[in-house]
């Protein structure tokens, strides 16, 4: 169990099933990195999201078009305030501005409470089958973190009615149904519409568990109402792997059971109370700078350092539970009366090879290859032997607090345009009541750098701006001093934006295509059907030396491929149609097309519209 050498990349469980394409989807994530969000449409148009090199695809227009081909498809709920600001500007990311929602806890008073599950509902749909969901519950958060984490996929079919006496899934459903609540601004229409379909539909989805497990229940914590009790088997013996700790909260676990095992990391373990966790009977910690060879066949992935997995596993009697997701071992997120907003799932399996001393078996030989690998013990008497730096952790509390404020505030944008240029400000409702010993708090769109950075204030404006650097993502900075020490925090967050040009995304996607190559790559991607395609095939396609090169950019070779559409999957031909009509509209872009691609096209297009 949890074998280090059992790693799947996070976009390989987005992947839709054989013979499916990608719907719906809905997610919650603590921190987000806006680049790697731009990773989940591409997981959902290629068959792979590498090029030959084993990288994640960076190439512009697979980014745009894998964005824009699955724009208003899919809603994100990410704690307000924890939203880095992306290192390079991505044109791709304005397909995704309305994607992204910021939220917090219902219980605003409490300044350190978090917005913190990790779980997504993805719809995948197929002509002539019933619907398919697909439930993804994480440790980890949507960013490029190099942590150990678990992850727990169920896959389930759609079916008709809700089956008699099948109510496990009612905690998830009302988890997803409560999350627009949670928003810090109103939710549009079309991200409601899409949060309840999902939660209408899940309550009809019967999840397969994974080769010897058994689904118990779906836990959701710190929703303002009765939260599940964590754990129910008191005095069983409990496995905990966690990389934030908690006095009280483990305290109260380790009571009266006749085996506690405490696995975390080495910084976290010297900062604990001793008092509190002296009582486990066991405590390990995690190897740091461990590298793993690659099994042979294995992807070469990435080296992980540090732990960010959250499992809980309980012996009871002949079976053991296993309880995972994104709850740390702190009062915060599983007490008696939790702060924080948590998704965790529990599942039971034989003891014998989901229990504490199945997790725990050296390998034949020694310890490679299991996760026993990952861990040495830990002696005791080292407990709580490194202070914290209580002036820097109240620092960063302070900083937390005053970025839940600032993306909690009324805050939008407004468009003027003359000719080619455009200026946006800032329009703020309420004064953001923030700390007294805040300093200075400025923002910028993130398509510019942040030499363009503003005050963030009422009519603040950023002039001169090119349609490609609108957006509606507004990074903040704020920083603020404390006895002496002083720090920021950047972030980013959505905002309103009115007076945007209609036709800005269309423009935008149109600014990219500088050449007729370009067009005719694009165009290419366009006939290309959902997870048909591989984004190495695809890259070596176009590459200069490859002997598909010259047919994929010559229009032969892309009639071609519209006939081949026209016959397997016409609705493709939608998007080129929208496509064109867009390039129409300017003289640059008819110029583009050109009168062969007109004569080639507009034949075709008419065969469509007559099968409509």
């Amino acid at each position: 169990m949890l074998a280090p050498g059992d790693r799947r990349l996070f976009l390989d469980a987005l992947r839709p099933p054989e013979g499916y394409s990608f719907d719906l989807a809905v997610g919650t994530t603590y921190t987000l990195d806006l680049l790697a969000l731009l990773a989940v449409p591409l997981a959902f148009t290629f068959r792979d999201a590498q090029d030959g090199d084993g990288q994640l695809a960076a190439d512009p227009l697979a980014l745009l078009e894998s964005a824009r081909r699955h724009t208003g498809r899919i809603v994100l709920f990410c704690h307000g305030g924890q939203t880095s600001v992306p290192r390079s500007r991505q044109p791709a990311l304005a397909f995704l501005e309305q994607s992204v929602v910021t939220a917090l806890p219902p219980r605003v008073d409490e300044t350190q409470a978090v917005f913190h599950p990790k779980v997504w509902a993805l719809r995948y749909a197929a002509p002539d089958k019933p619907a398919r969901y697909r439930l993804v519950c994480q440790s980890r958060n949507l960013t490029f973190d190099a942590s150990w984490d678990t992850s727990l996929v169920l896959e389930g079919e759609l079916m008709e009615h809700r089956v008699r006496g099948f109510s496990e899934n009612g905690p998830l459903a009302d988890f997803f149904r409560s999350l627009p609540a949670l928003a810090c601004q109103p939710v549009s229409q079309v991200q409601q519409e899409i949060v309840d379909r999902c939660a209408d539909e899940l309550r009809r989805v019967r999840f397969q568990p994974p080769d010897g497990l058994e689904l118990k229940q779906f836990l959701a914590f710190g929703f303002g109402r009765a939260n599940p009790e964590f754990p129910e088997l008191k005095r069983r013996p409990i496995l905990v792997i966690s990389p934030f700790l908690d006095g009280e909260f483990l305290r109260a676990l380790a009571a009266r059971r006749p085996r506690s095992v405490l696995i975390s990391r080495r910084d976290a373990l010297l900062t604990a109370p001793r008092d509190a966790l002296s009582a486990f009977t066991e405590i390990y910690s995690f190897r740091a700078g461990l590298e793993l060879e690659p099994e042979d066949g294995e992807v070469d992935l990435a080296p992980l350092a540090g732990l960010h997995a959250k499992v809980f596993v309980i012996d009871d009697g002949w079976n053991a539970r296993l309880i995972v997701g994104s709850g740390n071992s702190t009062s915060a997120a599983l007490g008696r009366s939790p702060r924080n907003v948590e998704f965790m799932v529990e599942l039971s399996g034989r003891k014998g090879r989901f229990g504490i001393d199945a997790l725990l078996k050296p390998g034949e030989g020694g310890d490679g290859g299991t996760f026993r690998s990952l861990i040495e013990p830990f002696d005791k008497s080292e407990l709580g032997t490194v202070p914290e730096d209580v002036d820097a952790t109240n620092l960063e509390l302070l900083l937390e607090e005053a970025a839940a404020s600032l993306a909690r505030a009324d805050v939008r944008g407004h468009v003027e345009t003359s000719g080619d240029r455009h200026v946006m400000r800032l329009e703020l409702g309420e004064p953001v009541d923030l700390p007294w010993n805040i300093g200075a708090v400025t923002c910028w769109p993130v398509s510019l750098s942040d030499a363009h950075r503003q005050p963030f204030s009422d009519d603040s404006e950023f002039a001169g701006l090119s349609m490609a650097e609108l957006s509606c993502f507004l990074a903040i900075e704020v920083q603020a001093s404390m006895r002496g020490k002083s720090s920021r925090k950047r972030f980013v967050r959505p905002i309103e934006v009115e007076g945007l040009p209609e036709d800005r995304l269309p423009r935008l996607l149109a600014s990219m295509l500088s050449n007729r190559a370009r067009l005719m790559q694009l165009l290419w991607l366009l006939l290309s059907p959902d997870v048909d395609l591989s984004f190495a095939e695809y890259s070596h396609f176009f590459e200069p030396d490859s002997g598909s090169f010259a047919d994929g950019l010559s229009l032969p070779g892309l009639m071609e491929r519209m006939l081949e559409t026209l016959h397997s999957g016409p609705a493709r031909l939608d998007a080129v149609a929208s496509l064109v009509d867009d390039l129409r509209k300017t003289e640059a872009g008819a110029e583009l097309l050109g009168a062969d691609f007109d004569a080639v096209w507009g034949p075709l297009w008419k065969v469509r519209e007559a099968r409509r």
